[in-house]
Order: C-alpha cells, then sequence, then structure tokens
C-alpha cells in the first residue's frame, strides 16, 4: 500500500493546504458522530429495561475513562512518530514506530484489563459510591468492559496510527461498521429478542466488546497483511527500550492531560449540583447542543496533528506555522458561524431535547440552558483556537506544554474563576451564583486560547522529536516478544 501513503504525503507536503485539510477532516467529523451514535444505542435500549439500567453505564463511567485515558494519551505518541516519519520519508521507521506503540499499547491493556477487572467492584462501592441497586448492575457491566481492553486498545492503536499516514476514512469505515453490528445487537442481548437471553445491562456490555473484536480484528489483519499505509511484522512489535522511553515521554503526559481534565469536570458539575438540579439540568442539556459544534472543531484539530505533524518530519516547519494559521481561519469562520446560529436557535434547540410532560419545572431549564448557552457560546471560537494549537503541540510530540495549557484550563482558570464568580471566596467572589459559573466557564476558553497563542509564538513546537530513536533503535528488550 506504499501508492497510497506516498500519495498522501505528497499532498500533505506539497498540495494546497485547504482542501487537503478539508478532505482529512470530514471523515474524522463523521467517526465522531457514529461514536455518537454508538453511545445513544446503548442508552436507547437500556431505558427500555429501567433506571437503575441506564445508570449503570454511566456509574462505571469514571473506572472506563481512566483505561481509556491511558490508551488514548499513550495513543497520541503513535500520531506524533507516525507522521513526523511518513513525513520525513522513513517508512520502515514509521512501521517500527506504530509496531511499538501497538505492542506496548497490548501489553498495558492486559495489565489494566486485570487490574480494573479485579478491582472495580471496591472502587465502585467506595470511591464512586454506586447505590445497592445499581451497584451489581454496574459491576458486571465495566468487568466485561475490562475483560475487552485489548480489543478497545488495539482498535484506538490502529485508528491513531493510520491517522499518522493521513488515512482517517479507514477507521471511520470500521466505525460505521462497529455502529451498525451495535445497533444490531443491543436489542437482541439487552431485551432479549428471539432465541437471544434478556440479559440487561450485561448484554450492552457483551454487544460493545463484541463490535470492539470485530473492529480490532479487521484492523489487525488490515496492519500484518499490508492493507493499509503500515504494514506490521512481528518484530516491529518486539518492544525496544529508547521506543519505549519515547512513547511514555509523549503519550503519558497527553494521558494525565486526559485523566485531570475529567476530574477537574466532575469538580465542576459538584459546583453546578450547590445551586439545585435546575441548573444540572440545564448544564446538561446545554452540553447536548454545544458538542454538535465540538464536532466539526474536532475535525479541523485531528487534520492539524496529522499535516502538521508530516510537515515538521519532514523539516518544513514554515508550512507547518502556515497550516496552523490556515486551519485557525477556516475553522474560526465555521466555528463563528455556527456559533450565531446556536445563539439564535438556542431556546428550541433545547426545548428538542427536553419532554414537557416527563421534565419537572420544564420553562425553568429551558430558560436557565438557554441562558448558559448564551453566554458560552462566546467562547467556542476560542475553544477552538485552543484545541487546534493543542492538536499542533501533541502532533509534533510537544505533549508537557499541551498537558499544562490543558489542565490549566480545567483545573485552575476554570474550576478557579468560576468558583471565585460564583461564591464569596476569600472575601474577593463575586457571589453571582449559577452566572458565576456560566462566566467563568466562558473566560476559561477565552484566556486559555490566549495563553496556547503566546506558546505557539517562541516555536519551540516545531523542534522534531524523532531524531533520538532513529540513532538508538538496537536497545531492545530480549525477553518482550
Amino acid at each position: 500500500m506504499r501508492g497510497n501513503v506516498e500519495e498522501r504525503r505528497e499532498q500533505i507536503l506539497n498540495g494546497k493546504i485547504i482542501p487537503t485539510l478539508l478532505s482529512l477532516a470530514w471523515p474524522v467529523v463523521v467517526g465522531s458522530m457514529l461514536q455518537t451514535a454508538y453511545n445513544l444505542a446503548d442508552t436507547y435500549w437500556l431505558g427500555r429495561v429501567s433506571a437503575a439500567a441506564v445508570a449503570a453505564p454511566t456509574t462505571s463511567f469514571p473506572l472506563i475513562m481512566v483505561l481509556n485515558a491511558l490508551g488514548m494519551g499513550l495513543a497520541t505518541a503513535g500520531i506524533s512518530l507516525v507522521s513526523q516519519h511518513t513525513g520525513s520519508g522513513g517508512d520502515e521507521r514509521a512501521n517500527e514506530a506504530a509496531g511499538q506503540v501497538f505492542g506496548l499499547l497490548f501489553l498495558l491493556s492486559l495489565a489494566g484489563g486485570v487490574i480494573g477487572f479485579f478491582s472495580s467492584g471496591w472502587l465502585l462501592r467506595n470511591v464512586i459510591g454506586a447505590g445497592p441497586d445499581v451497584y451489581p448492575l454496574a459491576h458486571n457491566y465495566v468487568r466485561i468492559i475490562f475483560l475487552g481492553a485489548p480489543l478497545m486498545f488495539s482498535f484506538i492503536a490502529f485508528r491513531f496510527i493510520l491517522r499518522g499516514t493521513g488515512d482517517m476514512k479507514t477507521p471511520m469505515y470500521i466505525r460505521g461498521l462497529g455502529v451498525v453490528l451495535n445497533v444490531i445487537l443491543d436489542p437482541l442481548l439487552i431485551l432479549g429478542i428471539g432465541p437471544f437471553p434478556q440479559l440487561g445491562v450485561t448484554g450492552a456490555a457483551i454487544a460493545t466488546v463484541s463490535t470492539r473484536g470485530v473492529a480490532a480484528s479487521i484492523g489487525l489483519y488490515m496492519l500484518f497483511n499490508d492493507k493499509v499505509d503500515i504494514n506490521l511484522s512481528l518484530k516491529d512489535i518486539k518492544l525496544k527500550l529508547i521506543w519505549v522511553k519515547k512513547i511514555f515521554d509523549i503519550g503519558l503526559p497527553a494521558s494525565a492531560a486526559r485523566i485531570g481534565s475529567s476530574l477537574g469536570f466532575v469538580g465542576l458539575i459538584a459546583m453546578i449540583t450547590h445551586f439545585g438540579k435546575v441548573p444540572i439540568a440545564s448544564y446538561g442539556v446545554g452540553q447536548r447542543v454545544i458538542q454538535m459544534i465540538n464536532l466539526g472543531i474536532w475535525g479541523f484539530a485531528g487534520s492539524a496533528m496529522t499535516m502538521v505533524g508530516q510537515n515538521i518530519g519532514a523539516k518544513q516547519q514554515s508550512r507547518a506555522e502556515e497550516i496552523v494559521y490556515k486551519t485557525l481561519l477556516v475553522a474560526g469562520v465555521i466555528m463563528v458561524a455556527i456559533s450565531i446560529f446556536i445563539y439564535l436557535a438556542r431556546e428550541p434547540m433545547v426545548a428538542f431535547f427536553l419532554d414537557e410532560g416527563n421534565v419537572a419545572e420544564f420553562s425553568a431549564v429551558v430558560t436557565e440552558a438557554s441562558r448558559f448557552i448564551g453566554i458560552f457560546v462566546i467562547s467556542i471560537p476560542f475553544f477552538g483556537i485552543f484545541r487546534i494549537f493543542d492538536s499542533t503541540y501533541r502532533g509534533t510530540g510537544h505533549t508537557k506544554p499541551a498537558m499544562v495549557l490543558s489542565l490549566g484550563r480545567i483545573m485552575g482558570l476554570r474550576l478557579g474563576l468560576s468558583y471565585i464568580l460564583a461564591f464569596p471566596a476569600f472575601g474577593i467572589g463575586l457571589n453571582l451564583g449559577i452566572l458565576g459559573v456560566w462566566w467563568g466557564m466562558t473566560l476559561s476558553n477565552i484566556i486559555i486560547a490566549l495563553l496556547s497563542y503566546l506558546y505557539f509564538r517562541t516555536g519551540r513546537w516545531k523542534e522534531r522529536t524523532i531524531e533520538e530513536e532513529e540513532e538508538g533503535q538496537e536497545d531492545d528488550f530480549d525477553d518482550m516478544n
């Protein structure tokens, strides 16, 4: 499949930037939409069982989130290393980098799966505080998910490795197949249609792991049979110390950023909950509307990550910088236009997600959610700016400054500003109530965008991160295969 990667590399390194950007962005957007559909299918069918059944995956989410953050964080090294080696013309190095990322992720998934399987019961009871009606369902669900950790990590590695080469479509197609299979399996296994047993939450977990198994199997077949731009062999996944160090150096900060940000959102939700059920319901509905905008942001950010990584690998720093600025321009125009539309249509959009007959205090939630969106939407273009800079730094392997900025946005700015604005904090708080939280969230995006730009201007992100392992590749682990 060398012809495909060479054609994509030529387009990314020498083609017109904006058409290339758009061609890479849309599969990422569609992939994100497919993942959303995947999650909605579980929620829809579990809602036909009981409220506890719906709550079980939600209760388990923090445990799964930590495992997922570790996998996706380390897989970020796959995008960085594969994209830079692809850009430099080092196809064999790209294969080796991909093999090392895959081998390490698979090994860690075995360890993480075993630890999660045996510790999940204690964590659900003593850390998350699952209630007696939800605990047994959540415990069964999360243990099955942990057993499937190698399948989850294998497909994560496949997706991120191919993104490094610029192939965004193949993972999208496989994701689409996974969604179709999940939509078919969910009602059969959850409700027990036809010859299938009624398994409820356990059925949802089995459906999820089964579809991940299909996706991972297809990905492995393609990687080891020269069906995609990366062609792996068993020697490529024999772990080498210098590669492992590099992957951890790039991937662990990315994992820490994901975990830390998620914990920060837990703190934010606790703060919102302090003001009652109407604000927390308003936040939940508002986030559903905002997420529609974020799909576009992730598409452009993912494209920028690959394009910048390959151009830095090819030592085309000036073109890499031009790519970032043009991505900001295109994404900025689109984000501003969508934000204006969301602002004008916020009330009917909020009402769409609510059932007037079932949602208590319907009008209060519509009013508060509309106010939240009306304030927060101001910051959406700034969030897009931050996310594109963040992806630029991660794509070039500079994940430590990306981690600092990401954690600073949530743990520092968002929680700090929201607390000071919402409460009479330390004698200087403005005591604005829930309005202070909405403005704290908004200001955190604006400020972090400015700070991200200041780091961008230093130019440190332009340094390549692939030379070290090129010169020390023979240092390996003899006992790992």
